[in-house]
């Protein structure tokens, strides 16, 4: 028989609140270097496509909405995909006191495929969408991309939080702080 692996136990949690103060000053600096690239690159940047008509503003908040809910399905694929960790494991909810969304993991994970999860929905609502739109000068992709990586500040926060611990690392999500326990496994090979 084996015995049971033992665990130094790490708290890398922050309250909700924490997180959408400080996550937005994290957030804050890559989201204006995005929309200051388009400025630098393209000349201006506008929520008002040229022809004057506010059909594209109007589409740009809808599509805000949706990408809300988005943020925290591509945070539940990073996992599933990383982590290789069933749907049922993941848990989508709303704040009651910040009406914030959140997707909250209900196993241990290894702290690189959890990292994953946390920082894809930067990427894919984020940083591509602004590229693009710095590339195609296309002013709302910009925005779009820079509103959503301000969002991800609470993210990056967390990636902060988990950035000294080791890769054989296990990780259990918070179920209602942001951040996680990081499990490392104690070394026994010296006794």
């Amino acid at each position: 028989m084996q015995p049971s692996t033992q665990y130094h136990r790490f708290d890398r949690t922050t309250s909700l609140i924490t997180a959408n103060l400080v996550g937005g000053g994290l957030g804050a600096i890559p989201a204006m270097a995005l929309c200051l690239g388009h400025i630098l690159y393209n000349g201006h940047l506008t929520l008002i496509d040229d022809s004057g008509h506010w059909w594209s503003l109007i589409l740009f908040l809808i599509l805000i909405v949706i990408g809300i809910i988005v943020h925290e399905l591509l945070h539940a694929l990073g996992w599933i995909l990383a982590g290789r960790v069933p749907f049922s494991a993941i848990k989508f909810g709303v704040d009651r006191e910040t009406l914030s969304p959140y997707a909250h993991l209900r196993q241990p994970l290894p702290i690189n495929p959890y990292r994953f999860g946390v920082v894809l929905p930067a990427i894919g609502l984020g940083l591509l969408p602004a590229i693009i739109g710095i590339i195609g000068n296309l002013s709302l992709f910009t925005v779009y991309g820079a509103f959503f990586t301000l969002s991800a500040g609470g993210d990056f926060l967390v990636l902060w939080l988990l950035r000294n611990d080791p890769p054989q690392a296990l990780v259990t999500d918070h179920p209602e702080r942001v951040g996680c326990e990081v499990l490392v496994p104690v070394d026994n090979s010296s006794k």
